[in-house]
């Protein structure tokens, strides 16, 4: 070989190794240390599912938790979700979102009209497996929406499959699962003032029973590292913080009335929560000044002092529960939402520059509605499931301790991802 073409075959090696060097530091997978995202599994609720304003639907979904960490890791192509168009769907299957209109009278909270069915078609189980509504035990023991108190999402989510959503999950051989369980076993009882006797809440020596089976069930099958998330306070969230118990009209302060102990009219306490679903209700008093026994609120929007304690106490006890499993087995990694989510109720959360925090809606000391919160609120109309900045911070709270548990290097989610 001439010394001229020698010298042209090895630049052309040497430029070869180069640009498999620079590709390989862009190739998915150089910043996940230990973990491993080829098949990265959701297990979840709403909260996994990405619910925003009351409803499942697109606009949201594609910021939901695990869709986000997904995109961190450079697999968000490869994430399956069940895709709602539209409006969406609500908790009832004939309506879609929610709008809050707080500028007319009576103010309204209006459902959109439903949306559609999208990605029915995928031949393979969802990465995202958030069920909306669904409950510990359904995870592991349901495969249709009649198995699950006629819970439409489960039929949307499992689609005929004949598995339950923890099979669904291992069908895809996972490589890594989030896992956030037992939010709809306390509080849906919870957002209905525990005044529906068809949605009480799960006591707690059951729910460890049901998550013990969920895990057992999960670990048998894979060596999947598992990364599962406790549950918040509900002090913590605006449905039940953002309405007084009081209004103020002609300049002085009125305790309501509100369905409470023995079911009895009562006036109401500091100590007591008006639920977020009350706003209707409670501007109309507001404005009339017709507070009386007679105007009482009804017990499906009132979480009464003793209610609320017992619910306190029921989250605590799952928390335990959830600590006590998480610290059970190295495959297993506790995201400490209740702390998390405190300390953002408490400061805020910071992304791109903004703090934002988990008010939606003020009411200030002269008695008069502030909606300023609305601009910098981690939370969407519906006062329970966050907006894309609040599903940012899921994301990023379970990202911390992936990076940590699994020498990772996951960047954070940022406000140009959403």
């Amino acid at each position: 070989m001439k010394p001229q073409r020698l010298l042209q075959s090895i630049a052309i090696i040497i430029l070869l190794v180069l640009l498999a060097n620079c590709k390989k530091t862009t190739e998915p997978g150089n910043n996940w240390g230990n973990a491993d995202f080829t098949s990265f599994v959701a297990i979840g609720n709403s909260l996994t599912a990405g619910v925003a304003d009351g409803a499942l639907y697109e606009d949201s979904q594609k910021n939901s938790f695990p869709k986000l960490i997904a995109k961190m890791a450079e697999v968000d192509n490869d994430f399956e979700q069940p895709i709602m168009g539209g409006n969406g769907f609500s908790f009832n299957e004939a309506d879609g979102r929610l709008t809050l209109n707080i500028f007319v009278n009576p103010p309204s909270i209006d459902f959109l009209p439903a949306g559609t069915e999208n990605n029915q078609n995928l031949n393979r189980a969802y990465n995202n497996l958030g069920i909306p509504l669904i409950r510990a035990e359904q995870l592991y023991t349901v495969t249709t929406s009649v198995e699950a108190d006629s819970n439409h999402f489960v039929d949307k989510i499992l689609r005929g499959s004949g598995r339950t959503a923890i099979e669904e999950a291992l069908s895809l051989n996972p490589s890594l699962i989030t896992l956030w369980v037992g939010n709809n076993d306390v509080l849906e009882s919870a957002t209905l003032g525990l005044a529906d006797n068809n949605s009480p809440y799960t006591p707690s020596n059951e729910f460890a029973t049901h998550l013990t089976n969920i895990i057992n069930q999960l670990i048998a099958s894979t060596d999947a590292p598992i990364f599962i998330a406790n549950i918040f306070d509900i002090t913590d969230l605006p449905y039940f913080t953002s309405l007084p118990s009081s209004v103020i009209t002609g300049g002085n302060k009125t305790y309501l009335f509100g369905k409470c102990e023995n079911n009895v009219d009562r006036q109401l306490t500091d100590d007591d929560i008006v639920l977020f679903w009350a706003l209707p209700d409670y501007l109309s008093l507001k404005t009339s000044g017709d507070v009386s026994v007679a105007t009482a609120l009804n017990d499906t929007l009132i979480l009464d002092r003793q209610e609320k304690t017992e619910i306190t106490t029921i989250i605590d006890e799952y928390n335990v529960i959830i600590q006590n499993i998480a610290n059970s087995n190295d495959q297993l990694y506790l995201v400490d939402m209740y702390s998390i989510f405190k300390n953002i109720a408490n400061n805020g959360y910071s992304i791109g520059g903004v703090n934002y925090n988990t008010d939606l809606i003020n009411f200030d000391s002269s008695g008069n509605l502030d909606i300023s919160p609305l601009a910098t609120t981690l939370f969407s109309y519906d006062a329970l499931h966050p907006n894309k900045f609040g599903y940012a911070s899921f994301a990023n709270s379970f990202i911390e301790v992936i990076n940590a548990s699994l020498n990772a290097s996951l960047p954070l989610v940022t406000s140009s991802d959403l």
